[in-house]
């Protein structure tokens, strides 16, 4: 685990900032964070000569006139007292966006999730698969609070990785903790002798007791936390964590990427790539571990 101090905040000039700008005050304040980077990204900053030569008066927006205009909306709307920094850069988000995550060695990568309004394109998927360290995804009504945490776990170092997140957040917010397991019943279940049900309890308990050992890893002692089990039919765990995270009223998901060494450093397993997919309106936060991932975002930016 890598405490989180160097925030990285993707804004478009939309009314998504707003939310944004609000959102990252708030998580200022959870996450003790002593440096937020607000980068916007342009396609270009040059008009097409084509039109400079028709319309000669018209001005191209300046990478100093952009910065200006978001730091007005930062005195707006954002309250934390952490130091902040307006950068303005021109090209690909993508690729700017993790060349800034390794230059100014960020700790998590903040982007706004548009669930009902345009322009939510392709960008924030692709970056959970790319960027080297966790990345939040913040809805655009989204609520400057965090009350209760689910974090859907598979007893894995990832999602050590992100309970421990949610420890943190607890710890300095106070919300409560839903640790969420979806177990499936094998496929040969019947040659036991016994039946589907059956086994699905007997799949149950081993879950249960799994989950414990999962906290007694990190010291958390079982009746502390809420632990919820689901049995998982249709082999869509992360339906089942969003079906839970509006049934218990949650407003913030913690989970973590299957991030390992070499290529698969920066690819997400199947469950957090499905999760980042889905259209909701809960904050999503992927944690990866950063160390692992450094290594072969370094190796990409050089191809």
């Amino acid at each position: 685990m890598y405490e989180i101090k160097r925030v990285l905040v993707g804004l478009d000039l939309s009314d998504m900032d707003k939310t944004l700008l609000a959102y990252s005050s708030y998580m200022a304040e959870v996450f003790q964070i002593e440096t937020i980077y607000f980068l916007h990204v342009a396609k270009s900053l040059d008009l097409p000569k084509e039109l400079l030569e028709k319309y000669p008066d018209l001005v191209a927006p300046s990478d100093e006139a952009i910065a200006k205009t978001i730091d007005v909306e930062i005195k707006k709307h954002f309250t934390a007292n952490c130091e902040y920094k307006v950068e303005v850069r021109e090209g690909s988000a993508e690729e700017n966006i993790l060349r800034w995550a390794k230059i100014k060695e960020i700790d998590l990568v903040v982007m706004g999730r548009k669930v009902h309004s345009k322009g939510s394109g392709v960008l924030p998927g692709k970056l959970a698969r790319t960027a080297p360290c966790s990345i939040l995804y913040v809805p655009e009504n989204a609520n400057n609070k965090i009350s209760k945490l689910l974090v859907p776990v598979d007893f894995s170092k990832t999602s050590s990785l992100a309970f421990e997140e949610a420890l943190l957040i607890r710890k300095s917010s106070g919300a409560s903790i839903v640790l969420h397991n979806s177990y499936e019943v094998p496929s040969g279940y019947h040659l036991s002798g016994k039946s589907f049900e059956e086994f699905a309890e007997i799949m149950k308990g081993h879950a249960y007791k799994d989950a414990e050992k999962f906290l007694q890893r990190a010291n958390i002692k079982a009746t502390d936390i809420e632990i919820v089990l689901t049995l998982d039919e249709d082999d869509d765990p992360a339906g089942q964590a969003y079906k839970l995270a509006t049934e218990k009223g949650t407003d913030f998901i913690v989970i973590g990427s299957k991030g390992r060494t070499g290529m698969a450093a920066v690819l997400l397993g199947s469950v957090a790539d499905k999760m980042t997919r889905y259209d909701t309106d809960i904050p999503l936060l992927v944690v990866k571990d950063k160390k692992e991932n450094l290594n072969f975002l370094q190796a990409l930016l050089q191809i």
